[in-house]
């Protein structure tokens, strides 16, 4: 079984009717995360590491792009994509005037429509193939992509915990 070698997630072990509840609860988790000390969320506890609403911006942004690359692999045969551009998006400061009531509220919206979107996918479509990009280029379904959302939320919600441990006060 395919796991994260970094927080031990397993794809398989994500069943269809589990992704919504878990895209949600993820989702709440990173918020309440982001608003219990504002002043440590914009901190980044390392050159290299991001801050704390960067993580949260990252799901934020993973969010509405596997929404559209499931309509695109439900449309298109074997269909790749382009990178998302992950760090180049916080390296050109595209995350820096977001505010925390403003990722709250698009973290919700994504977390819905994706969710929306997800349920109203026929099961029969659930296999279909795609050509995902990450970590390098591999057959996927339409069902890993919808697992692959639920990863990400909850790898980086552990991100933003340690993000907001090392920049605690005394630290």
């Amino acid at each position: 079984m395919e796991t994260c070698d970094v927080c031990g997630f397993g794809w398989a072990t994500v069943s269809r009717d589990q992704i919504g509840g878990r895209i949600g609860a993820g989702v709440s988790a990173i918020v309440d995360l982001l608003t219990s000390d504002p002043s440590r969320v914009g901190v980044r506890p390392a050159t290299r590491r991001w801050s704390a609403i960067e993580y949260a911006g990252h799901v934020r942004d993973v969010l509405f792009m596997l929404r559209d690359r499931l309509v695109v692999g439900l449309v298109e045969d074997l269909p790749s994509f382009k990178p998302m551009y992950r760090d180049e998006r916080v390296d050109l400061g595209l995350y820096k005037a977001d505010t925390i009531a403003a990722m709250a509220d698009e973290l919700r919206t994504g977390a819905t429509m994706f969710t929306r979107l997800f349920s109203a996918i026929d099961p029969d479509q659930l296999n279909r193939d795609v050509l995902y990009g990450w970590p390098e280029p591999t057959r996927r379904s339409i069902l890993w992509m919808a697992q692959q959302a639920v990863h990400e939320i909850e790898h980086h919600r552990l991100d933003i915990v340690e993000d907001l441990e090392l920049v605690a006060p005394g630290r």
